[in-house]
């Protein structure tokens, strides 16, 4: 079977398109019933390097959360990552004071 996702058109139910990017560490995962892709559960608050490994971490925040989250990049001094919100307001209190408002 191929793989049918692809980043302009991503799984639905978790957002991903790739399948070899999937959580192999030991903590709690959210398995994407359609794709089959894990997620763990635990690492998704912290900053990313890139956009996809936001991305890969998106749905289980919409878990943890009970919210639609989104992705953004942003710059922590010298450094640029992507980070995933849980509001306008969250990234908003983020850029100002590096602290979330969920």
């Amino acid at each position: 079977m191929t793989w049918k996702y692809t980043k302009p058109k991503p799984c639905k139910t978790c957002y991903g398109w790739n399948p070899w990017f999937s959580s192999s560490c030991t903590h709690k995962k959210f398995i994407c019933p359609e794709c089959g892709r894990k997620q763990c559960l635990l690492h998704w608050p912290y900053p990313m390097k890139t956009e996809e490994e936001a991305i890969h971490f998106l749905k289980s925040a919409e878990l943890k959360n009970g919210k639609k989250c989104f992705v953004r990049h942003v710059k922590i001094g010298k450094f640029e990552k992507w980070k995933i919100f849980t509001s306008e307001e969250d990234y908003k209190s983020y850029i100002e004071t590096r602290k979330h408002k969920r």
